[in-house]
């Protein structure tokens, strides 16, 4: 008898393993899809009761049509040719544009971009006869991020807009190149304020024309860093009023501005007084004296005297590396630069228009 020492056959191995990665992949799209598919739903849903709640406080909302897309990377609801109506109670401002959109990450429900196509009209209830306006805009985006307690932060972003009057033509601002808002809601009812602008041209007859001669219809850069305090009085009906007899303020970290011959910087508080016209105090920062003195004498905004007097003061006042130190002060409805009064600060608006509140979208964090 003839035995075989060769070694036995090796098992057959299963080539299930080589397709578990890919059973696992396709059933992760399928479950993702549903989730897809059912949170756009959710979003969709959100969307018309927001309307429904706006129209049964008095809004007029009207749209052609209103869709979810962007799978599978973010969720982005799109409205076309959108038309938002407020009451008169609330202003009786009207919005409407070609197309309004607003995205986010599937995994981040609580952080909105909100787009607005151009041009957009605007019509405004004001004691002006034309407050029909036209905005335009290379870019205008809104940021919006909500917590449990409501919106807790929104930023702002426009690129290349311009102002005009839709029936007379008129220009109301020229160009502005740049702007970057971001506020954020802080703790003892306090609301963060970061502002730049740049490359801001008014039209010609903005400004008037002693303020033109001085410094132009351009500011090339507007920056600040500003605290409103007493937050929740100002929100909850935007009456400046209310908000400064409980003793809310603009507290003022920082302010810088390039405006022609003016290059000031500065910080401080201001506040309204009783008929709601700037009052408080702010310490500048006047880079360039000789120039901004000369600029307000030659445009007319001060006379010859108060320009020496304005010199002189400059003269004595305490030095720092950035410049010469002056107070500006909202006083009495007069605007003071040390002791010369250079403008008239007029009562500002008691109620602010108040746009619609927002919807509260479908938190996946929450679901």
């Amino acid at each position: 008898m003839i035995r075989d020492f060769s070694p036995p056959p090796a098992p057959r191995r299963s080539r299930l393993g080589l397709f578990v990665p890919f059973i696992a992949f396709g059933v992760l799209v399928v479950v993702y899809g549903g989730y897809w598919l059912w949170m756009s739903g959710e979003i969709h849903k959100t969307t018309e009761n927001w309307i429904a709640a706006r129209e049964s406080e008095g809004y007029i909302v009207s749209l052609d049509k209103v869709s979810v897309g962007g799978f599978p990377f973010r969720f982005t609801v799109t409205a076309r040719s959108p038309e938002i109506i407020a009451p008169a109670d609330d202003g009786g401002w009207r919005v409407a544009m070609p197309r309004l959109s607003a995205t986010a990450l599937p995994y981040n429900l609580s952080h909105w971009i909100v787009a607005f196509a151009s041009p957009a009209e605007i019509d405004l209830q004001t004691s002006e006869a034309d407050g029909a306006l036209l905005a335009t805009a290379d870019n205008a985006r809104v940021s919006l991020a909500s917590g449990r307690a409501g919106t807790t932060r929104a930023g702002a972003e426009l690129e290349g807009f311009r102002l005009i009057r839709r029936e007379s033509g008129e220009v109301l601002v020229e160009a502005l190149e740049e702007l970057v808002l971001a506020t954020e809601v802080e703790a003892q009812d306090q609301l963060r304020i970061r502002l730049e602008m740049r490359g801001l041209e008014l039209g010609p007859d903005q400004l008037d024309a002693r303020t033109t001669n001085a410094f132009g219809r351009r500011i090339e850069l507007l920056r600040t860093d500003t605290t409103l305090t007493e937050w929740s009085a100002l929100a909850s009906d935007a009456n400046l009023a209310s908000w400064s007899a409980v003793g809310g303020r603009a507290e003022i970290a920082m302010a810088e501005l390039r405006w022609g011959s003016a290059a000031l910087g500065g910080e401080g508080s201001v506040g309204v007084d009783s008929v709601l016209r700037p009052e408080g105090r702010l310490s500048v920062i006047v880079e360039e004296p000789d120039s901004l003195v000369s600029a307000l004498v030659s445009g007319g905004v001060v006379g010859t005297s108060d320009g020496e007097a304005l010199r002189l003061a400059l003269m004595m006042a305490p030095r720092r590396d950035e410049g010469v130190s002056l107070p500006f002060r909202f006083q009495q409805g007069g605007v003071f630069l040390g002791p010369v009064r250079i403008g008239d600060a007029q009562p500002l608006t008691g109620n602010l228009p108040s746009a619609p509140q927002m919807p509260d979208l479908p938190d996946a964090d929450n679901e």
